[in-house]
């Protein structure tokens, strides 16, 4: 879907919806740090942690202790700030289809330009690695290998990106499916409700959840073997 604007110039703009609502989705996250941040700081270190600071606590621990039993020990510090929240946006942006957005790794530039950013900490570390020279031989001879190294941008990208948006087409049709059932009987969808919430669970929740995984993994393995 896209939201298309005109300007007196001429000048035609088209905003893709699934980039409105990765806005909404940053900038919550961004309100909902600056909140946890606050109350955190507020926080009686001596005292058992409560509400939002035992969970702020408990996904900051678990995260670390799993980018930690995955990456080097000399890495996992620096790239834990990236990977921490890499992890809660693509959380957030995968489960957002269960209140009515469109999910925004169900468009692919969003899950491209996520891993770009990935990519190129691969090249970065390989560079640093091995030195200009090197690089740029083992890069580009044989000529195979600029596809090896371009390959995780295109598998990463097109992995996340396809499994969501096959979700949100299969959910689609389910609803239109149970729509015209249900129009048999009344002009109310009233199977949509019963069918949905089940395979929400699966293609939202199930399948949202470790497409993240399998994004944060993949990604922090890659970077790990570039880096050693």
């Amino acid at each position: 879907m896209k939201i298309s604007s005109t300007f007196l110039s001429g000048i035609h703009i088209e905003l893709q919806v699934e980039l409105v609502f990765s806005l909404i989705i940053i900038t919550a996250l961004c309100l909902f740090f600056i909140y946890a941040g606050k109350k955190v700081m507020a926080a009686d270190p001596l005292e058992k942690p409560k509400g939002i600071v035992l969970v702020c606590e408990t996904g900051v621990e678990m995260v670390y202790n799993y980018m930690k039993s995955i990456m080097p020990s000399q890495f996992e510090k620096s790239y834990y700030p990236y990977f921490a929240m890499l992890f809660v946006y693509l959380i957030v942006a995968n489960l957002s289809g269960l209140i009515g957005f469109d999910a925004p790794t169900s468009n692919y530039s969003i899950t491209l330009a996520m891993t770009l950013i990935t990519f190129i900490l691969i090249q970065y570390n390989a560079f640093k690695k091995k030195g200009g020279l090197t690089y740029i031989k083992e890069l580009v001879w044989p000529p195979t290998n600029i596809l090896s190294a371009i390959s995780p941008l295109i598998s990463l990208s097109m992995r996340l990106f396809g499994n969501i948006l096959s979700g949100t087409i299969l959910m689609g049709l389910v609803y239109q499916f149970t729509g015209w059932l249900s129009g048999m009987i009344l002009p109310v969808n009233f199977l949509g409700p019963i069918l949905a919430p089940v395979l929400h669970a699966y293609f939202d929740v199930f399948a949202g959840c470790i497409q993240t995984l399998v994004f944060v993994t993949l990604s922090s393995i890659l970077i790990a073997i570039e880096a050693e």
